[in-house]
Formats: structure tokens, sequence, C-alpha cells
């Protein structure tokens, strides 16, 4: 055997073998443990780096989520969509408020009016920002959720 030699074969068994040289001593390693070892990492890095891709994923989406639900009057983070139900409801009572109070100012004194008929606008204006909010919440978390499973899968297939 050379002195400079990596790699041997048994002539007993003939199984691969690594020669590691370290000062004066010699050792031998199985090349299918350094394989099965190696191939365990490749394995382990490449779930590694899914698990970091989806958990960026997911942060990304925590971001953008609490961007577009944004804050309250008092500062506080929003954690959840409005119910469109609410909204609804809401802009309803106002709506009918608005109505009522223009009729009675009409009767009682006519500009008086106009400030009903700027509740209205708002409440309309209000409502139509509203489903639009919550229509681009929606679209966007119907994306996070494609690219989430479409993540998970390569992340399965590749297992």
């Amino acid at each position: 055997m050379k002195a400079k030699a990596k790699f041997v074969t048994c002539g007993f068994c003939h199984a691969s073998l690594a020669i590691h040289h370290t000062g004066s001593s010699y050792s031998t390693e199985l090349l299918e443990d350094l394989k099965q070892t190696t191939d365990a990492l490749v394995k382990d890095v490449a779930q590694i780096k899914h698990n970091a891709a989806l958990d960026r994923l997911d942060e990304q989406w925590e971001r953008r989520r609490l961007k577009l639900l944004g804050t309250n009057k008092h500062g506080h983070q929003i954690t959840q969509p409005l119910n469109q139900a609410t909204m609804i409801i809401v802009s309803g009572f106002v709506i009918v408020f608005a109505l009522i109070w223009t009729c009675l100012a009409a009767v009682m004194f006519a500009p008086m009016a106009l400030f009903g008929l700027v509740f209205m606008g708002m409440a309309v204006v209000g409502l139509i920002s509203s489903f639009s909010k919550m229509n681009t919440y929606k679209t966007e978390r119907a994306r996070y959720m494609r690219e989430r499973q479409s993540l998970i899968e390569q992340i399965q297939s590749s297992d």
C-alpha cells in the first residue's frame, strides 16, 4: 500500500475503506458508513432549508397581516379582520340614523339636513372602504396559504 493512498479494498471481505492519516497512525473507515452519514447530512440540510423557507414565509405573512389589519384608535394592533355582518349592521344603523336625522332636520331647519347627508355619505364610503380592505386581506391570505401549501408539498415530496 502506498503511503499517500486514501482508499483501499479489503482483500478478505472486499469492503471499500477510506484511509485516515494522523501523524504516524493510520486508521480505516468503511466508505458505506461515510456515504450513509453524508446522505443523512444532505437530507438534514435540505430539511433545514425547507423549514427555514417555511418560517420565512410565515414571518412575512405575519408582518403583512398586521400591516393590513392596522391599529385601532388607541394605537393597539387589530388581530382579527372585521366580520362582514358587523360591518353591514353598523353601517346600516348609521345610515338609518342619518336618514331619520335628515328627515327631522328638513322639517325643523332645512340646512341641518345637510349633516344627515354627510353622515350617510361617510357611512357608505366607510362601508366601501371596509369591504375593499377585507377583500385585500382575503386575497393576500389566500396567496399566502397557496404558497405555504406549495412549500409543504415540496418538503413532503423531497422526503
